[in-house]
């Protein structure tokens, strides 16, 4: 029975973390096949040790603390390697239209750029499976089509516009890479703008540490009420609850002031 509450309780809290509509994947699939499970394990390795060492209020408590944690930094993760695609899809676009300038075949730009681009991620497996697709005489634009990622997806409706209707390639692939640039640009302007607020919502949310530090400096003791069971533990899970729910919303704002 309690470990049914406890497993019931992890699966609870971490249900929501791959949660958000029907969004694309912009993440390795891999890593996210790694990190869940482990953290679902670490979850539960926690929640064990906190209900046998302690009750059940304060393992309520550890598991919203940690769950929080691990979910920012799951996103932290899913930020970079965003940013970390966009910059490889615009070097190798950057690379493309070059060679496409001086009369380069779309394959042969593609191999070109694909060689100078080091990075071993989703965006670069990808370009390299259509160029291999183009080159055997299939369809690279429908690989890209078909690809996970939302830029991928434009770059492969552009290359299939362009030789549907006979537009110049090197002005579409010119002008995507523009935009990448572009919100790259923005997004890092904004990412220090924003440092001030994510300052602001860290000590905001760690506040009420300080209150029970100078409750205790007081002589109140707050730890042992909060610690001691029956309505000192209810009041821990739900000041914990609500912290942890104003900081997930004040960085969900952030995240909108900022879209990646």
């Amino acid at each position: 029975m309690v470990f049914a509450l406890i497993l019931g309780a992890v699966v609870a809290l971490g249900a929501g973390w791959g949660s958000g509509g029907p969004k694309r994947r912009t993440t390795p699939l891999k890593a996210v096949a790694v990190f869940k499970p482990l953290a679902f394990l670490g979850l539960f390795v926690l929640a064990t040790t906190l209900f046998i060492v302690a009750d059940l209020y304060i393992m309520l408590a550890g598991i919203i603390v940690a769950s929080v944690c691990i979910w920012h930094i799951r996103e932290l993760h899913t930020r970079k390697a965003r940013a970390a695609q966009e910059h490889t899809l615009a070097s190798f676009l950057g690379l493309c239209a070059g060679n496409l300038r001086a009369g380069v075949p779309m394959v042969d730009s593609m191999d070109y750029a694909l060689a100078q681009t080091t990075t071993d991620d989703q965006v670069h497996r990808a370009l390299r499976t259509a160029a291999r697709q183009a080159r055997s005489g299939g369809s690279g634009q429908s690989v890209l089509i078909d690809a996970t990622l939302p830029n991928l997806n434009r770059l492969g409706h552009i290359w299939s516009a362009s030789e549907r209707h006979g537009i110049p390639l090197v002005c579409l692939i010119d002008h995507m890479r523009n935009r990448i640039t572009s919100q790259e640009r923005h997004r890092e302007s904004t990412q220090a703008a924003l440092q001030g607020p994510q300052a602001t919502a860290v000590i905001l949310s760690v506040l009420p540490l300080a209150g029970i530090l100078m409750g205790t400096a007081m002589g109140a003791n707050p730890l042992a009420v909060l610690t001691g069971g029956g309505l000192g533990g209810v009041m821990l899970v739900v000041g914990v609850l609500l912290d942890a729910t104003g900081f997930v919303i004040t960085q969900k704002i952030l995240s909108q002031a900022n879209p990646t």
